[in-house]
């Protein structure tokens, strides 16, 4: 017997276990991908694990025809997208990390989270949102809209056609919200509900102060800034073919944050004064998700999707130029809100679960809390839906 003869029987004759060999192979190495010590920044590189993982799944499907479903299996791993959020994250509410009441929906319905971390579901309600000092609830599902107290009390509720996007004005006295295409306005005790005109699908946003002053989309294209009461137009703000998506006063209601939806992945914040001047406009790169205006200033928080990317920047509405990235990270974010006192930023980051909690601008501090989703589908057989901030008021 030469030595070539004997390379070809060695080669021929399969390894004591082989499948067993590569079976435990695949566990090890899905074992460390689950087990990969986290990187202190959430957005991860995943190659160098991926080509590991790769890389010993070719040597198993080298070795026989077996091996290659075991390769299959590590490209359907690998190729799934997963993003991973901020490591060593809560994993559940414990607390929030300054005072105040958070209102949130989920398809189980709304509910008030206590600022020691406790729970309690209002009712099964679509959309929901906060009266001046939290006193009351505006909530709507369907066709009703109904005024709660935050323990979940029906004060009274009214019969409307296709009710959403519901706004308490900051005097108490009015809640405006849609019905279909058109705007109306109730008074806070669901009296006197009456129809403002035909808007779009954008919620109405109401201007700080005791007058009722109204700012809409209204349906034949500008946005419209009413006085209520008087159902008299003060001004309107034309856009051209820009579609407004959403309409933010700032706290001393000296500036109207207009964010319109642009073609090819672009959008405009437009911010327009008391009196309906145009005082900047910029293009951003990016599709607009969310914006809130400070409790104090003209600080801007605004959520915007890059492509894989999404980012929470703040922006001086008095300049729009002058921004700041407060945080980044892979897949979706879904919406911001500041804490009353405006020290703490509460960002949904619907791809990774969670909600974080970043101090300050300048992120001296993130606390992260996941599993969102099931914590507000009790007793659900799944993940649920990723829950929605409606909003963070005052201390009850």
């Amino acid at each position: 017997m030469n030595e070539r003869r004997l390379r070809r029987m060695l080669l021929a004759t399969a390894p004591p276990d082989e499948i067993g060999a590569q079976r435990r192979a695949w566990r090890v190495v899905r074992t460390a991908f689950g087990e990969r010590e986290p990187t202190p920044w959430p957005i991860r590189h995943r190659r160098p694990i991926a080509a590991a993982a790769i890389g010993v799944a070719a040597l198993a499907a080298a070795l026989s025809p077996p091996g290659r479903a075991v390769i299959d299996e590590v490209r359907d791993v690998v190729g799934t997208e997963k993003v991973v959020g901020v490591p060593q994250a809560r994993p559940a509410l414990f607390s929030l990390p300054a005072p105040g009441r958070v209102l949130v929906t989920a398809p189980s319905g709304a509910w008030v989270v206590s600022a020691n971390g406790s729970r309690r579901r209002l009712g099964d309600y679509a959309q929901a949102t906060w009266s001046p000092r939290g006193l009351f609830v505006g909530a709507s599902k369907r066709h009703q809209l109904a005024a709660l107290t935050p323990k979940g009390e029906v004060r009274w509720s009214l019969a409307r056609p296709r009710v959403h996007a519901g706004r308490w004005s900051p005097s108490g006295f009015r809640i405006a919200y849609l019905s279909g295409s058109n705007l109306r306005v109730v008074a806070g005790d669901g009296t006197g509900d009456r129809r403002i005109g035909p808007a779009q699908n954008v919620a109405p946003a109401w201007r700080p102060g005791a007058e009722h002053v109204l700012a809409y989309a209204n349906r034949s294209g500008p946005v419209t800034v009413l006085a209520t009461d008087e159902n008299r137009t003060l001004w309107t703000a034309a856009g051209g073919a820009a579609e407004p998506v959403q309409l933010e006063w700032s706290a001393d209601a000296n500036r109207l944050l207009v964010a319109r939806r642009l073609p090819g992945g672009q959008f405009a914040l437009e911010v327009v004064g008391a009196d309906g001047r145009r005082l900047q406009s910029l293009v951003f790169p990016g599709r607009f998700v969310d914006a809130a205006f400070a409790p104090a200033g003209h600080r801007v928080a605004v959520v915007r999707r890059v492509g894989l990317f999404s980012e929470l920047l703040v922006v001086a509405a008095d300049t729009l130029r002058r921004q700041q990235v407060v945080f980044r990270g892979r897949g979706r974010f879904s919406d911001v809100a500041w804490s009353p006192n405006g020290r703490w930023l509460l960002l949904g980051w619907e791809s990774a679960d969670q909600w974080l909690f970043i101090r300050s601008t300048d992120v001296s501090k993130i606390e992260a809390v996941e599993g969102l989703a099931p914590q507000f589908n009790p007793g659900g057989t799944g993940t649920g839906e990723f829950p929605r901030i409606e909003g963070w008021c005052c201390p009850g």
